[in-house]
């Protein structure tokens, strides 16, 4: 039997007369990173708001699962058999697959049949699904029908005059295609927050172009070597990645250094001056908006009012997907997409860097815009632009 990838995708059915194009962004990203990981041409046919492709010989389902949990768009994937639309031949088939090392029954209880049928059958999808589980059964199938909340599925659809079915049906990140939405700027560190929101951006369409500002050489290497791994953990699920490392720190050692200054207002000042440096690289890039990891009132810089002082900086909109999140939420995030063993690693960054025992809690936008006018803010931001080093991943 002929074997093949069938994709599903969601929201993308919803686009109306923009569908044509989101789906061409999905199709092509399937094609690509199949490619891409293993080096033959694929066809990723769309029939009926679904994705089908031919799988080789010998293929390893476990391979094609890495891939295709990284690509935005898809709602879930199975990889299914080929058979036709007579149900006797078709319970037959799936029976005989039952009884190869396809399928490990061991510890199951329960099983049930679930149908996706054509308009133009004969027969209802419950009707089907009597049936194929009547055949199992009369062929020996020893494992009692669950409706709900069975061990065992076996799935089938029928499309393009033949059936369709498969034993495991994988979820897919779900979202909008990689790069299929405007460019963002992303105020990337090497913690925790900011690369799950980046990642959740990511998984909305957008191409996010990465900031880091870092610390060196006041500071060692090791946040910038993190951040590295962290990018190019998440340039897997979009196409196109662009890294800028920054040199903040002789920029922060100018605000920490100016008398007049107080020391508390050292944490929002840093902020607004990164928003600074993000903004003027976002319209450098032609990116529409900024992304940071704030939590509504996780830490100094997050308080109500220090978010209201550090917003002012920014004449663009800044995306904050992470601010109404529990911790415990963006950790487990952060495990899912493979940053957080890095994200937990402990290093010397800017955040830490030339910080008051006691930053201001309660920031006074005015206050901060006095502030800014007693350092060369604009020529701060310009040079250290000037001195980045931009990172491109595949």
């Amino acid at each position: 039997m002929k074997r093949y990838l069938l994709i599903h995708y969601g929201e993308l059915g919803l686009k109306k007369a923009n569908k044509p194009y989101f789906v061409e962004k999905l199709r092509k990203a399937v094609r690509v990173r199949l490619e891409k990981r293993f080096s033959i041409n694929f066809r990723v046919k769309h029939v009926l708001s679904r994705f089908m492709v031919l799988l080789p010989d010998g293929f390893i389902e476990s391979e094609y699962v890495e891939v295709l949990g990284k690509i935005a768009g898809i709602k879930n994937f199975s990889f299914v058999f080929e058979s036709g639309i007579e149900l006797a031949d078709l319970g037959s088939k799936i029976w005989n697959t039952i009884n190869t090392d396809e399928v490990d029954l061991t510890g199951l209880d329960t099983f049930r049949v679930r149908v996706k049928r054509s308009m133009i059958l004969p027969y209802k999808s419950i009707e089907a699904e009597r049936e194929i589980g009547a055949i199992l059964l009369r062929n020996g199938l020893d494992l009692k029908v669950k409706l709900k909340g069975s061990d065992f599925f076996v799935d089938i659809e029928f499309f393009n005059e033949h059936g369709y079915f498969s034993f495991k049906r994988y979820p897919g990140l779900a979202g909008m295609p990689p790069n299929s939405q405007s460019k963002l700027v992303s105020l990337i560190s090497s913690g925790i927050d900011s690369p799950v929101a980046s990642f959740m951006m990511m998984r909305r369409g957008a191409r996010v172009i990465f900031v880091h500002c870092h610390g060196y050489p006041f500071t060692d290497k090791s946040e910038l070597e993190q951040v590295k791994e962290i990018v190019e953990i998440l340039s897997a699920y979009q196409f196109d990645t662009k890294l800028y490392l920054v040199p903040f720190g002789q920029l922060q050692k100018v605000i920490a250094t100016t008398l007049d200054v107080p020391a508390k207002m050292r944490t929002v000042l840093y902020r607004r001056a990164m928003l600074r440096v993000a903004e003027k690289i976002s319209k450098k890039d032609t990116a529409k908006g900024l992304i940071t990891g704030d939590c509504f009132g996780q830490v100094a810089s997050q308080t109500p009012e220090n978010i209201f002082a550090v917003h002012d900086a920014s004449s663009i909109p800044l995306l904050q997907p992470l601010i109404a999140f529990d911790k415990e939420d963006v950790i487990k995030l952060a495990e899912k997409i493979g940053t957080f063993e890095i994200s937990k690693q402990p290093c010397k960054d800017s955040c830490t860097m030339f910080m008051p025992r006691r930053p201001e809690l309660k920031a006074n936008v005015f206050d901060t815009q006095k502030y800014e006018e007693l350092y060369p803010l604009d020529d701060l931001v310009d040079k250290v632009i000037e001195e980045s080093e931009v990172i491109y991943f595949d």
